[in-house]
């Protein structure tokens, strides 16, 4: 819903009462009764609270970010798309757009020369 307002939270939290329920009923022999689904709903948001806390070091540490450009001449859409999945997976590396014959692809280093070069943004010719 993107917002943080009461109904939203509201409303996340019927939902994943909702969702736990009808999975329990397809995947697990015991249904659980609705406060076992409440308590763990309410452990799986207190589980994602405590991750966001873990990774605000990692928010606010200083990083360096840069756009580069990689060549795909002579490759099939599908070939693109491939690569370009991989060069997201790989971290600190997001595929933002595709001109021509070039993948544009945002980049976070620790440095400034790391986040502007095109090392360590895709390695080979697999496809």
């Amino acid at each position: 819903m993107n917002d943080f307002s009461d109904f939203s939270i509201i409303m996340g939290i019927i939902f994943v009462l909702f969702t736990e329920y009808i999975t329990n009923i397809f995947f697990d022999k015991k249904i659980k009764g609705t406060v076992e689904i409440f308590i763990s709903s309410l452990g799986t948001i207190l589980n994602m609270y405590k991750s966001t806390i873990t990774f605000l070091p990692l928010i606010f540490k200083k990083n360096h970010s840069g756009l580069v450009s990689y060549k795909v001449k002579n490759k099939s859409k599908s070939q693109k798309v491939a690569i370009s999945n991989s060069i997201t997976l790989t971290p600190g590396t997001l595929f933002v757009d595709e001109f021509d014959d070039y993948l544009l692809i945002h980049k976070i280093a620790s440095s400034e020369e790391e986040a502007h070069s095109k090392k360590d943004v895709w390695e080979g010719e697999l496809f």
